[in-house]
């Protein structure tokens, strides 16, 4: 029976995924980063106009998750969308809470 049904590892990364991504914040974040592009950890947390500290803890929990990834330039870091995925989530989600 169980054979035709996904995997408890899968159900389990994802099942941390969600419970990473479900923060409004992070979801604001992706969001971001979707429309914007790759941007700086500066650029986010002056966009979302939250602390510095604020931004850089919710990037390291989806990066934790590989939802993002993050490239040092110097001194600036840069983030993107590493698990493409989360798009299609992030506008299901949206969706859930436009209703």
């Amino acid at each position: 029976m169980r054979e035709d049904l996904t995997s408890f590892q899968v159900l389990d990364k994802s099942a941390e995924i969600l419970k990473v991504i479900a923060h409004p914040i992070r979801l604001a974040i992706i969001e971001l980063l979707f429309k914007k592009g790759e941007s700086s950890v500066t650029d986010i947390y002056q966009i979302l106009e939250v602390e510095q500290s604020v931004a850089s803890y919710h990037l390291k929990n989806l990066r934790m998750v590989n939802v993002v990834l993050s490239k040092r330039e110097g001194t600036k870091i840069y983030y993107s969308i590493e698990n493409k995925n989360v798009i299609e989530i992030f506008h299901h989600i949206s969706n859930l809470g436009s209703n």
